[in-house]
C-alpha cells in the first residue's frame, strides 16, 4: 500500500505518446469504440469478445476449456477501429479465457469472473449466479441525510473465533445470523442492534496481494486491505466460499449484499480507479501500452504513491470507469460507492458517473477522499478536492472534523477530546456541518457534503490515538464517548470504522494494511467487556434518528435551527436545536464539555438564545447513554446552570414555558 517510485516501461511496453497525443487520429477510434460494448457478451448459442487495443495490430482470443486445460487453442481476432472482436458460436459457459498478445497473455479488463488469482478470466452464466429472490430484490430506500455508515474489511469481520461464524473471513460470513460470543451479539445482529444505515465494503473487487489459494487463507503472511486491484468487475476470490469455483465468488458477494438488504443495511463499495497494483505489466498497459495510465517522459506519474495513476480523463479510460460502476450498481444492487484517492480521477468523470448512477437509484451514496497520495499529472483544477463537491450531489471526507476531534492522526497531538483548547470554533463550524457561518467558512454548502469522522482504516484507530496520546489509558472509554457524541450529533453524514463502538486496538500499528489477522481481525471479547460503551453508541444512534434536527439536509436549515450558545468557557461548547421546523416551543440542547473534571454550564446564554422568561429542562442522554430524568421548570434565577460531567456530551430535551421580545 505504502510501496511508492515511479515504474519505468520496458521496450516492450514503451507508451507511444506521440500516437497518445495525436489526438485527431486518437478522437476518431474514442469516438467510435466510447458506445460499444466492451468484454464478454455472452449467450447460450454465442459469445462475442470485443477489448480495446487501439496500437496493436494483432491480437489473439486465447480459450480453455476449463481450469485444468493448460494448452487451450487460439482464434484470430478482426481489428475495426481500435476494437479488436471474435465471435464463437456455441456455449462456452464454464470455458476461460485470455488475450494473447505477442507472447504475453492477459485477463479482460472487463472480466465479470476469474480463476485462482487471476490468471485467466472465466466465462460465466451470470443468470446463474443469482441467489433465490436476488433478481427481485432492490436497494436499500434510505436517502444519503439519513446515512450512518460503518466501514469494515470482510475478513476483519469475522475471522477471530470470538465472532462465532462458521464462514470466517468470507463474504458469507459477513451475514450470518444468530452468532454469539458468550451471549453477546456478533456479526450481522450487531449491526442489526447498533442500528447503522449502511456498511462500507473495504475493496470486495479483485486483489492481487491474497493468495487465493484456500489452503493459504489466514497465513500470517497473506493478508491486505485490498487497494491492490486487478480486475475491477470480479469479486475477491478469498472471500468466497469456493475460490477456484468462478461462480462460487460471484454467488456469495450477491448472497451478502442480499442479506444487508434483507436486514435494512446499504452496502457502500470501496473502489479503487485511481490505480492499479501491476503497472507496465498490467492488462491495461499490455493491451493499449501508454493509454491507460498519466505518464511524463516515458515514465509513469504516481499521484497514487503506488508508481501509477489512470487516466481518467481519456475517454476509453472513463468509459472503464462509468462502465465498471453501472455494472456493480445494476448487476450486484450495491448502493453507493467510496473513491480511494478521489482527487486522481477527474472532476467530469465524476460528475457523468453520478448521473448514471442516480439515474438508476436516486438515492445512491458517493463519496471519496478529497487528496491524491503524491503530485499528479492531472491539472490541480481538474482534482476532486475540498469543496468542489459543493452543489454535485456528492460528499468528502473532512479531515479538519478528524483533526479537530482527535488531533493528528498518528503522533502526539490532541484534540477536543482529549481535552484540547484553542480550536472551539473550527469544531464547533464541524458540528454546523462544516458549512458557511457568520463566523467562519467550513467549505461546504450543505452539511451533506461532509463525510465527518474520527478514524478510517488508515493511521491509529482511535483506541491506539488515544494510548499514545493518554498513556496510562484510563480516560480511553470516556474520550470515545466524547468523539462518538461530537460525530453523532454533528451535521453531516457520521462515519466510523469497525470496532470503535468497543474500543478495538491495532496493537498500536498506524498502517495495518498488510498485517496479519492478530492485529487487524475484530476480537469480539472486546464487546463484552466494553458492553456500556456499545450500548452508549447504540443509544447515540437511535437519538440521531429519532431527531430529524440532528441530520439537517441543507445548510440553510442549520442556520434557521441550529444556535451556538456563546459560553465563555473553552472546554465547552453548546448548541441548541429547534426540534421541528416552525414550532418556537421545543428544543434539543446539547452540551460537549472536554474537561477532565465536572463543569458548570451557566444557562444565562441559553435563555437569552430563546429569548425565553422561563423553561422546563429534561436530560434525556449523558455518559451512561439514554436516560429518562425528572424534568425542572423554572426561570434563569431558579436554573442558574446546568451540571455536567468531566469528558461528556450531554442532551437536554428544551420546551418553553414563555418568550419575550416578541
Amino acid at each position: 500500500m505504502n510501496r511508492s517510485g515511479k515504474i519505468s516501461w520496458t521496450n516492450q511496453t514503451l507508451p507511444r505518446e506521440d500516437i497518445i497525443n495525436e489526438r485527431g487520429w486518437l478522437d476518431r477510434l474514442e469516438e467510435e469504440a466510447r458506445t460499444q460494448r466492451l468484454g464478454l457478451d455472452y449467450r447460450k448459442d454465442r459469445s462475442i469478445f470485443r477489448v480495446w487495443a487501439p496500437q496493436r495490430e494483432e491480437v489473439l482470443l486465447h480459450l480453455y476449456r476449463n481450469r485444468e486445460d493448460r494448452e487451450g487453442f487460439c482464434l484470430p481476432m478482426d481489428k475495426a477501429g481500435g476494437i479488436f472482436q471474435a465471435r464463437v458460436d456455441r456455449d462456452l459457459d464454464g470455458f476461460y479465457y485470455t488475450y494473447r498478445v505477442g507472447d504475453q497473455e492477459v485477463t479482460d479488463p472487463y472480466s465479470l469472473s476469474a480463476s485462482l488469482n487471476s490468471r485467466r478470466t472465466a466465462i460465466v452464466n451470470m443468470e446463474e449466479t443469482n441467489p433465490p429472490g436476488f433478481s427481485s430484490s432492490s436497494f436499500v430506500d434510505t436517502p444519503p441525510d439519513q446515512a450512518i455508515i460503518y466501514e469494515v474489511h470482510v475478513g476483519d469481520f469475522t475471522f477471530d473465533r470470538t465472532s462465532g461464524v462458521k464462514c470466517a473471513g468470507k463474504f458469507l460470513g459477513m451475514v450470518e445470523e444468530g452468532r454469539k460470543y458468550h451471549f453477546t451479539s456478533t456479526g450481522l445482529d450487531h449491526l442489526k442492534k447498533l442500528g447503522i444505515t449502511h456498511v462500507h465494503l473495504m475493496p470486495i473487487n479483485d486483489f492481487i496481494s491474497v493468495d487465493e489459494d484456500p489452503e493459504a487463507f489466514g497465513r500470517e503472511d497473506n493478508y491486505n486491505w485490498g487497494y491492490d486491484p486487478e480486475l475491477y468487475n470480479v469479486p475477491e476470490g478469498s472471500y468466497a466460499g469456493r475460490p477456484d469455483d468462478p461462480k462460487s465468488r460471484i454467488r456469495d458477494c450477491k448472497a451478502m449484499i442480499q442479506a444487508f438488504h434483507e436486514s435494512g443495511i446499504g452496502v457502500i463499495m470501496d473502489v479503487v480507479y485511481n490505480h492499479t497494483w501491476k503497472s507496465y505489466d498490467s492488462n491495461l498497459n499490455i493491451l493499449a501500452p501508454g493509454y491507460y495510465y498519466r505518464s511524463s517522459h516515458g515514465l509513469f506519474t504516481n499521484g497514487s504513491g503506488v508508481g501509477n495513476e489512470l487516466a481518467s480523463e481519456r475517454t476509453m479510460v472513463r468509459k472503464l470507469i462509468i462502465d465498471s460502476l453501472l455494472f456493480w450498481q445494476k448487476e450486484y444492487k450495491v448502493d453507493g460507492f467510496r473513491f480511494d484517492l478521489m482527487a486522481l480521477t477527474d472532476r467530469e468523470t465524476i460528475d457523468l458517473a453520478l448521473a448514471r448512477l442516480r439515474e438508476v437509484n436516486p438515492n445512491i451514496l458517493v463519496y471519496g477522499e478529497p487528496w491524491t497520495g503524491g503530485p499528479s499529472g492531472l491539472d490541480f483544477k481538474d482534482q476532486v478536492r475540498w469543496s468542489g463537491q459543493v452543489g454535485k450531489g456528492f460528499a468528502l471526507f473532512n479531515e479538519v472534523f478528524r483533526q479537530m476531534v482527535k488531533g493528528d492522526n498518528d503522533g502526539p497531538g490532541k484534540g477536543f477530546i482529549q481535552g484540547g483548547v484553542g480550536n472551539k470554533e473550527v469544531m464547533t463550524n464541524g458540528l454546523m456541518g462544516s458549512i458557511r457561518t457568520d463566523s467562519i467558512d467550513g467549505g461546504v454548502r450543505d452539511p451533506i457534503e461532509s463525510i465527518n469522522y474520527f478514524n478510517a482504516h488508515d493511521n491509529l484507530i482511535l483506541e491506539d490515538k488515544l494510548s499514545l496520546t493518554n498513556p496510562d489509558g484510563d480516560l480511553n472509554d470516556p474520550m470515545t464517548r466524547l468523539a462518538f457524541g461530537l460525530l453523532l450529533t454533528a451535521q453531516g453524514i457520521p462515519f466510523f470504522h469497525a470496532g470503535n463502538e468497543f474500543r478495538r486496538s491495532k496493537a498500536m500499528s498506524p498502517n495495518s494494511y498488510n498485517a496479519p489477522y492478530s492485529i487487524n481481525a475484530v476480537n469480539w471479547t472486546l464487546k463484552l467487556k466494553h458492553r456500556s460503551l456499545y450500548h452508549y453508541v447504540r443509544d447515540l444512534i437511535q437519538i440521531r434518528k429519532d431527531f430529524p434536527v440532528f441530520r439537517l439536509s441543507s445548510g440553510r436549515s442549520v442556520r434557521d435551527r441550529v444556535r451556538v450558545i456563546d459560553l465563555q468557557n473553552d472546554n465547552m461548547i453548546s448548541l441548541v436545536y429547534q426540534v421541528d421546523e416552525g414550532n418556537h416551543r421545543d428544543y434539543l440542547l446539547v452540551v460537549h464539555h472536554n474537561g477532565w473534571k465536572g463543569g458548570v454550564m451557566p444557562t444565562s446564554g441559553l435563555f437569552r438564545a430563546l429569548k425565553a422568561y422561563q423553561l422546563s429542562i429534561q436530560k434525556i442522554f449523558d455518559p451512561k447513554g439514554r436516560v429518562a430524568c425528572n424534568r425542572v421548570e423554572g426561570g434563569e434565577s431558579d436554573l442558574p446552570f446546568i451540571h455536567l460531567q468531566p469528558l461528556s456530551t450531554t442532551i437536554f430535551s428544551i420546551t418553553k414555558g414563555g418568550s419575550y421580545g416578541l
